[in-house]
């Protein structure tokens, strides 16, 4: 499944929720749950996400297979559940998909407006963090 693939069936799957707010909060009781344990030895500086007030780790490597594989967790319940959406999305596919696949999934699920400018922001720093580093697993 690609990328695309990938987030418009999250996208149909919370839209059987029609209140956003229900929805977000669905989200945010259960999208933690689909993450893996984040690693213990990558909690530290060096996997902070910069600019958001909770903090958020995120790790990003390449398989042998050439996919992507993303792990995320916060001390935010909400960045948390949120960063799952973006591991469901975008792990197990080639960094130019990832690229190529900007995550409409907050405006159309209405995340944006449960969340303040201030986790707004900490979304657009995971977002420009993941870029940052698949960029780097591109052929030159």
């Amino acid at each position: 499944m690609t990328a695309g693939e990938r987030q418009r069936a999250l996208i149909e799957d919370y839209l059987l929720i029609e209140d956003p707010r229900e929805r977000f909060q669905l989200i945010v009781e259960t999208g933690a749950s689909l993450l893996e344990p984040f690693p213990e030895e990558l909690r530290n500086d060096a996997h902070l996400v910069p600019g958001c007030v909770s903090k958020v780790w995120l790790a990003i490597r390449e398989g042998n297979d050439g996919k992507i594989e993303l792990r995320i967790d916060s001390e935010s319940p909400a960045l948390r559940s949120v960063g799952a959406l973006f591991c469901r999305v975008y792990s197990g596919v080639s960094a130019r998909e990832i690229i190529d696949t900007a995550p409409e999934f907050i405006e159309a699920l209405k995340i944006d407006l449960n969340l303040t400018p201030t986790r707004m922001r900490g979304l657009r720093h995971i977002r420009e963090l993941i870029l940052e580093s698949v960029t780097g697993f591109l052929e030159p």
